[in-house]
């Protein structure tokens, strides 16, 4: 597994996604790149993508982190879905967690685990299903921790 950082993170942060990436088995993981691409796209806010095995190209799970956000934007407003809950029989509404990303560690912590997410339950190395409200609970379990490592 390549850990690949294109962008200014603290010593902290490294070893933080470091730890929790290599609790799991990366064999099939050919990379993980963490891009700022703040200045660099008219795009602003935080976006990933998981890539799945491609047997004929020989390529194992890739995922890309990608965050743009200016400096002056911190603390930077989060609002994702965490799951369901039903209204009647036939209708139901959504459970949103409302969040501040105060640095662009945190931005990248929640979006990590986000992505990493996907690639865990895909290679069955959790359990769940591979919908968004879940990889959005998963990337606010690390921001969590993260925050109560780093105060």
């Amino acid at each position: 597994m390549k850990l690949q950082i294109q962008a200014e993170l603290d010593d902290r942060f490294v070893a933080f996604v470091l730890a929790k990436l290599c609790a799991f088995d990366t064999g099939n993981l050919k990379y993980f790149r963490l891009y700022d691409r703040t200045n660099q796209t008219a795009t602003a806010g935080v976006w990933g993508r998981c890539t799945f095995p491609n047997r004929k190209k020989k390529l194992g799970y890739r995922v890309r982190c990608s965050v743009s956000i200016m400096a002056g934007e911190f603390p930077y407003r989060a609002k994702y879905a965490i799951g369901t809950k039903p209204i009647d029989e036939t209708h139901w509404e959504w459970i949103w967690r409302e969040d501040l990303f105060r640095t662009k560690e945190e931005a990248f912590v929640w979006l990590a685990g986000h992505e990493a997410f996907h690639w865990l339950r895909h290679s069955r190395q959790i359990p769940g299903r591979n919908v968004e409200t879940q990889a959005n609970r998963y990337g606010f379990a690390w921001l969590d921790e993260w925050r109560a490592s780093n105060p």
